[in-house]
């Protein structure tokens, strides 16, 4: 008989240091010493057999000087020629003037939890034009931000400028990257980006993350409808911080419940625990990372939720050895998608039909913020010929006579995309609030204008900025929202003030619509 109950599988990804958490962060530049450096390190740094590493040190401790080492490298046989032409393609770069940022580092070595900290940013100039400024954009799980600070002729001379970031840009434990900038006076400018895993001051805690692809628009974990299978597979990126000066270790133990509702304050719907293989041990001032895939089948209360579209909370709790107790929760929701017809209405350029599709695609990063995708996007086109009057809407009579003369017999929105509105200041029109799944009427599907205007190159271009918006507004009264003066609101009324925002409760009234369904 097959099991209604949901299931557990992990996977160890890493353990990694605090202060080097990111493999695609800036690598540190630092000139290699051939002498000191091991056979290891001159293979891995260019590339070499070990054959050609060991030849290439040896040669490096009998030749004191870069200078005199080059000219060891010229001599027949020293080494291959393909090795020669690397280590001479490295010398000349060493010699190349330069302006890079070297390294950024910690002040204190790592980041910890709402602390102050500094960052020390090293760089190399070896031009008369002086570095003036350091710019740092800070991306974190809140608003991202910027710190700029002036070097003064001290930093310059000490080719290092350190940044304070005080208890008012302090950061909670997570993931943290600064891109890091360096502007000279005469405008050039070294660029560098460095990622910290800010450590708990606790000195222990738990992260829960979306994993992967499977994140959604809030930062929700997705529960991902499996087809092949009837599951939903809800995937989580778990992080244990150990921000002490000693390794911890944890019990195998993993507890875990999903809840209705607030952790403690709903209704739990499943719950239950697994073994690790082996007890995780977090090193000192590091993190450990694993994933865990909850597989939810017909029938357990997870899917039943998932499929009624309702959200859901998970809780992870696991302890040390110690006794130490570590928890953390994380919302869970499916991701919603519908359909589109983009329906062009007249002849477009070919500028205006890219414009058109770059709106459609900023129009689809709207709804994701808050949940809902596209499903797919089906694009037709009623040209010159055919079109007639339905160019420019000039009535509601007219607005609904193309919406049942035109009507496309699948379970997307119709999106008619017309050159113009002619019709009592409207520029967009839904068909009804919400709009009907049948498709046998005058009410099946929204209109637009098109926003077209000819740039200053005579070319014929769409406004995406103000058409991505508008045709979200008239497909958010589709699936069900009303007119709300919220600020940056997508369903204000006004087009010169409207903005990109969604807030949950319009999340909650869409994903009622028949056209709604998950992924």
């Amino acid at each position: 008989m097959a099991t209604t109950a949901t299931t557990v599988r992990t996977a160890f990804l890493r353990t990694a240091p605090g202060n080097a958490f990111s493999l695609s962060d800036t690598p540190v530049y630092q000139i290699p010493d051939f002498s000191k450096a091991s056979v290891e390190e001159i293979t891995r740094t260019f590339g070499l057999s070990k054959v050609e590493g060991t030849k290439l040190q040896k040669l490096a401790q009998q030749h004191a000087s870069p200078e005199e080492l080059r000219k060891a490298l010229r001599q027949p046989r020293a080494v291959t020629k393909a090795t020669a032409e690397v280590l001479e393609r490295h010398f000349t770069f060493r010699t190349t003037p330069r302006f890079i940022v070297t390294d950024v580092t910690a002040e204190k070595t790592y980041v910890l939890s709402n602390r102050p900290f500094a960052l020390q940013i090293s760089f190399q100039n070896d031009f008369d034009q002086p570095v003036e400024l350091v710019n740092i954009d800070v991306h974190w799980a809140g608003e991202p931000f910027l710190i700029q600070q002036e070097l003064t002729d001290a930093d310059r001379r000490k080719k290092q400028v350190t940044v304070a970031f005080d208890e008012t840009q302090t950061l909670p434990v997570g993931l943290v990257r600064f891109t890091v900038d360096l502007y000279r006076r005469d405008g050039s400018q070294a660029s560098f980006i460095k990622s910290f895993y800010v450590l708990p001051s606790n000195p222990l805690s738990l992260q829960v993350a979306p994993a992967g692809a499977t994140v959604t628009g809030t930062w929700s974990a997705r529960g991902a409808f499996q087809p092949g299978s009837n599951t939903f597979l809800t995937e989580c990126q778990v992080t244990i911080a150990n921000g002490d000066a000693s390794a911890v270790t944890m019990k195998r133990r993993v507890n875990w419940s999903f809840w209705d509702g607030g952790v403690g304050s709903g209704s739990r719907v499943e719950s239950g625990s697994f073994d690790l293989s082996s007890n995780p041990v977090v090193p000192a001032y590091s993190v450990w990372q694993a994933s865990y895939w909850f597989s939810s089948p017909s029938g357990s209360g997870i899917y039943n939720k998932y499929h009624g579209k309702e959200d859901l909370a998970l809780e992870i709790q696991m302890e040390a050895s110690d006794g130490r107790i570590i928890k953390r929760q994380i919302t869970c929701r499916v991701m919603l998608a519908y359909g589109v017809n983009i329906i062009k209405v007249g002849d477009f350029g070919s500028q205006e039909h890219i414009d058109l599709y770059n709106s459609v695609d900023i129009m689809r990063q709207i709804f994701e913020q808050r949940d809902i995708t596209l499903r797919g996007v089906q694009r037709y086109i009623i040209n010159n010929s055919l079109a007639g009057g339905y160019t420019t809407i000039d009535s509601e009579t007219e607005f609904r006579n193309l919406l049942s003369d035109w009507s496309v017999s699948n379970d997307f929105v119709d999106i008619y995309v017309c050159q113009d509105f002619n019709w009592s200041g409207y520029n967009g029109y839904a068909g009804d609030i919400p709009g009907p799944t049948s498709k046998t009427g005058n009410t099946d599907g929204v209109a637009v204008e098109k926003t077209g205007y000819t740039d200053a190159l005579g070319v014929r271009r769409l406004n995406t900025d103000v058409l991505s918006k508008l045709i979200g507004h008239e497909v958010g009264h589709y699936l069900g929202l009303s007119h709300l003066e919220d600020t940056d609101n997508l369903m204000r009324s006004n087009t010169g003030v409207r903005g990109p925002a969604l807030n949950y409760d319009q999340y909650r009234t869409m994903m009622g619509h028949g056209f709604m369904v998950f992924i």
